[in-house]
């Protein structure tokens, strides 16, 4: 009877420990439950935000890809130099522009007592000539050498008379300075006396005022003033 005890008393003990096993599941069962309709009612948990590229130092990082296509660097012009043109390229010395036209030289009617131009002495007067055409640069110059030039002492029919003609005399150059013209010769003056000394005067000074367009002429013979050379002789 002992015996039949025992097992009745290990089989209701077992039965207890079943029961309270089912308990347990069943309560398990409920509470999982209930956690599925809370999360239905208020959603699962929140994810984590995940990082999108910032970097530790709180910079964000430059998006735009580096490329390497290398930049087109503009070429600099190179230096040209200038070339020097050689001497058989050099532009030819331009001569000064030329003139045509008459020149006017100056010559002495004897004792015309002024009737045919200005008198200069001994009843003589001074009378303007032209010559024909002639190509010039400088009208003083052209029309000065056409006079110290002339070797005739006498002008044909007009009975004009040159008192350069026994000179040897050239022309050296000229300025103009206001309402002066001044005359530069050198050579040998020769003169025939009291009166042609102011023929020559008269000749040189009258030619060389109408050839510069002044009303006075200053001429110069070896650097002396032909008045003064004159009185010397």
């Amino acid at each position: 009877m002992a015996a039949v005890a025992g097992v009745v008393a290990k089989k209701g003990l077992g039965a207890m420990l079943r029961n309270r096993m089912i308990r347990l599941s069943l309560a398990s069962v409920a509470g999982a439950g209930m956690a599925l309709s809370l999360s239905g009612c208020f959603g699962g948990p929140a994810e984590a935000p995940t990082t999108t590229g910032i970097p530790q130092s709180g910079v964000p990082s430059s998006t735009a890809p580096a490329t390497d296509t290398p930049a087109s660097a503009t070429p600099s012009p190179s230096a040209t130099a200038t070339p020097t043109p050689s001497p058989s390229e050099t532009a030819p010395a331009t001569s000064p522009s030329t003139t045509t036209s008459a020149l006017t030289i100056f010559y002495v009617a004897l004792n015309d007592q002024g009737k045919s131009g200005p008198m200069i002495g001994c009843g003589d007067s001074i009378v303007a000539t032209e010559t024909g055409p002639v190509v010039y640069a400088s009208q003083v110059e052209a029309a000065m050498s056409d006079l110290l030039d002339d070797k005739d002492a006498q002008h044909g029919e007009s009975g004009l008379m040159n008192a350069l003609s026994s000179s040897n005399l050239t022309y050296v150059s000229s300025s103009v300075a206001g309402d002066t013209v001044t005359v530069e010769l050198s050579g040998e003056l020769s003169s025939g006396g009291v009166c042609d000394d102011p023929r020559i005067i008269a000749q040189v000074t009258y030619t060389a005022m109408v050839a510069a367009g002044t009303g006075e002429a200053k001429v110069l013979l070896n650097g002396i003033d032909v008045n003064k050379y004159l009185s010397q002789k």
